[in-house]
């Protein structure tokens, strides 16, 4: 799996989003919110772990990345924290 979603072999399905407009395909659909962790040796720290989040349009497959924080907010059953202005397209 690629570093930019994370690099732990447990994706983890965290809901679906409110509707939001795809950047890609300009659709209005619910996008599946995934987690996965991204851990890496660092000098400071012994391991420096952070929560990946990416979003999936069910109609074009396209994969977009959110902030920890606004992927946080969603965790914790905010379905408002993620628009379509938060998606960044890998």
């Amino acid at each position: 799996m690629e570093y930019r979603l994370g690099n732990s072999k447990y994706v983890k399905y965290r809901g679906d989003s409110r509707e939001i407009t795809c950047p890609k395909c300009q659709s209005k659909v619910n996008f599946g919110v995934f987690s996965n962790y991204d851990r890496r040796l660092d000098a400071h720290e012994l391991l420096n772990c952070k929560t990946v989040y990416f979003l999936v349009c069910p109609k074009c497959a396209s994969i977009f990345t959110v902030d920890e924080a606004k992927g946080d907010s969603f965790k914790k059953g905010q379905k408002l924290s993620i628009t379509d202005i938060d998606l960044s397209t890998l």
